[in-house]
């Protein structure tokens, strides 16, 4: 996981180099860091399912064939799909491109429920609830709220822009590590309903 924010910290670099002001940046790099990291939040998802189904699968009251397929009628993977939408292809809004208000009115209204606008938060919440709102629009929205106040700064403020963008790393890359110890304590307590 860290590599890969090193990646987008680099990346980020090169976005606020050559775009002339903070608002193309803003979207350059939203575009690039939800769309980067939604698609290898899936992947580790589809590892640590991986992981607890073998860790489910070594547990001796799982070795009953009965026990076992109770499990599987959970469906958990089908229902931690449908928490967290990953695919981007299919979402209007990056075919058409985001909209600024858009992306930070569907963020501030998750948020408000939520009762955070820490994108950790934001995605155990989603836990709890079926949200309908994809994953890349969480961080997406997250970044935009980050960096609003510099939409307007003029090209001399670089310096506290990249502080922002950086800042949001940062914190993401907890949150998103915070977020799968979640995820994997939702999946613990549901398995934890079968044993009788």
């Amino acid at each position: 996981m860290h590599n890969l924010f090193k990646d987008l910290a680099a990346k980020k670099e090169e976005i606020i180099v050559s775009s002339r002001t903070s608002s193309d940046a803003t979207e350059r790099i939203m575009r690039m860091v939800s769309s980067t990291v939604s698609a290898e939040t899936e992947g580790y998802m589809i590892d640590l399912y991986a992981n607890l189904v073998d860790r489910v699968k070594g547990d001796d009251f799982f070795k009953d064939p009965e026990h076992l397929n109770a499990f599987y009628r959970l469906n958990l993977r089908d229902d931690m799909n449908e928490k967290y939408q990953f695919n981007i292809d299919s979402i209007d809004t990056y075919k058409k491109g985001i909209q600024y208000r858009e992306i930070n009115n569907i963020y501030a209204s998750v948020g408000a429920a939520a009762g955070t606008f820490a994108v950790g938060g934001i995605l155990k919440f989603a836990l709890s609830r079926v949200l309908n709102i994809p994953f890349v629009i969480i961080i997406a929205g997250a970044l935009v709220a980050a960096c609003a106040a510099f939409f307007a700064i003029p090209t001399r403020n670089k310096k506290e822009y990249r502080r922002a963008v950086d800042r949001f790393l940062a914190d993401l890359e907890n949150e998103i590590l915070d977020w799968l110890v979640e995820v994997e304590v939702y999946f613990d307590e549901k398995v934890r309903t079968l044993y009788k």
